[in-house]
């Protein structure tokens, strides 16, 4: 029995290189393996979620308009916000509804001295 130990002994040690080859070479499928079923595992879900996402969420807020409609839409946009600003003048819209307002006042005013002066002219004369 001490032969047949010697033997196998001597067989190991001579085939010693080769298993430490295979068991490497094992190690590393079953790492590899594993790395790529957790990546499948995690990644797919996630990709396929992100992919939907941007499907129905960019489509959304992407808006495609001609050059002349924006500008049109700027131009106005521009004229009724800011234009006052820069050039010192008010809207012709504005102009017209303020002095609607201040002829309006003034014709009021007008009246409102007018009935106060002709009691008081009259008393004089």
């Amino acid at each position: 029995m001490s032969q047949e130990k010697v033997d196998r002994y001597k067989e190991e040690k001579k085939n010693r290189a080769k298993n430490m080859k295979k068991a490497r070479i094992k190690k590393v499928v079953i790492i590899f393996l594993v790395a790529l079923i957790l990546g499948a595992g995690i990644g797919f879900p996630l990709g396929r979620y992100i992919y939907n996402y941007k499907k129905t969420h960019v489509n959304e807020e992407e808006i495609f308009i001609s050059s002349h409609e924006y500008k049109d839409w700027f131009t106005n946009f521009w004229v009724e916000n800011y234009s006052d600003f820069y050039t010192g003048s008010e809207l012709a819209t504005e102009e017209n509804s303020s002095s609607d307002n201040t002829e309006q006042a003034s014709e009021s005013t007008e009246a409102k001295k007018e009935e106060t002066e002709a009691p008081s002219t009259e008393a004089n004369q």
